[in-house]
């Protein structure tokens, strides 16, 4: 049986590890998080979906990776700002021949795993999926798109070919339908990482949902501007396939229709946690990429400084009662 550890077994750690164990993978989350951890191996995790369902998913659990073992696949699931640290935690559990998978928000993670991981044995990805913790051992999890994994690895050859199709696989036969994109994967995370970038930390600053933002006229236009810089950097690095039009006119909406009624993730950051959010690894990734290539980013530079400045000073922030 396949082994797989998910670090960082948050919302969306927590509905990927699901997906693999009913996939028929033996899973263990990993957390620092104890009441939860201790909830899920109590009671089972609770995982909460799409038209009321409601599943009950026994898995593994552990405060830390000292102790569970060699592991097949690393998967990790905690933000940008913690990938080096999780990492370094997850090193026991990784052998010679444990591939690290990181499904994170937006752009870096993947560099900051190479530093210490064989770029042969690093795989990343992008998902087409909504997740909130509800509680202890309790998750939400709805998918949306026709496939809701795409995996991809930095070495595009036989044996990497092998190990993300089969991690693909355990995805598909649990109910999350998987591909391994070899040469099409940065397109994916690309178009993924667009709506993070368009809607993640704006919807935040105002303070809205999508649904109610995305028809008023001025919101509009900040997602013209801040999607048109995007693809001009995306375009500059080779993924020519993006473009502004189809972006707004197709994948923004098909996202809105199952994500449009939540806060997302720097929203609840920036609004009702007050945690450091992922803005370098989105607006502020677009910001650093164009700065590289000589393309203006003036609208992502603004919207990450508007967030740098928000979660620098959350002691200070005004909040009505």
């Amino acid at each position: 049986m396949t082994k797989i550890a998910i670090v960082g077994a948050g919302a969306m750690g927590c509905v990927l590890g699901a997906y693999l164990t009913k996939g028929g993978a033996d899973v263990v989350l990993v957390d620092p998080m104890k009441e939860h951890m201790d909830a899920i191996a109590k009671n089972g995790l609770i995982m909460n979906g799409g038209g009321d369902t409601r599943e009950v998913i026994q898995m593994k659990t552990a405060y830390n990776a000292q102790d569970i073992g060699i592991q097949d696949y690393i998967v990790i699931m905690v933000k940008g700002t913690l990938t080096k640290v999780a990492l370094e935690g997850a090193m026991p559990a990784i052998g010679e021949d444990t591939c690290v998978c990181t499904f994170q928000n937006g752009f870096g993670n993947v560099e900051t795993i190479a530093e210490t991981i064989p770029k042969e044995k690093i795989f990343y990805g992008c998902l087409n999926m909504a997740s909130l913790l509800k509680g202890s051992g309790e998750v939400y999890g709805n998918l949306f798109g026709d496939v809701h994994v795409h995996v991809g690895s930095v070495v595009r050859e036989g044996l990497q070919a092998k190990a993300g199709e089969l991690i693909a696989e355990l995805f598909t036969k649990g109910g999350a339908v998987s591909n391994y994109d070899g040469d099409a994967i940065d397109m994916y995370v690309w178009e993924k990482a667009l709506i993070n970038i368009a809607v993640n930390a704006s919807l935040g600053l105002v303070r809205l949902r999508g649904f109610e933002a995305t028809d008023v006229p001025a919101f509009q236009k900040l997602l013209l501007d801040t999607i048109s810089e995007a693809v001009a950097v995306a375009n500059a690095k080779g993924v020519t396939e993006l473009t502004v039009g189809t972006f707004l006119s197709e994948t923004l909406p098909n996202a809105a229709k199952t994500a449009g009624d939540h806060y997302p993730s720097m929203a609840q950051d920036i609004l009702m946690n007050k945690k450091k959010t992922e803005i370098e690894f989105l607006n502020g990734a677009v910001q650093r990429m164009g700065a590289e290539l000589g393309i203006p980013t003036p609208v992502n530079e603004t919207i990450a400084n508007l967030v740098r400045t928000i979660e620098t000073r959350y002691d200070l922030q005004y909040y009505p009662k």
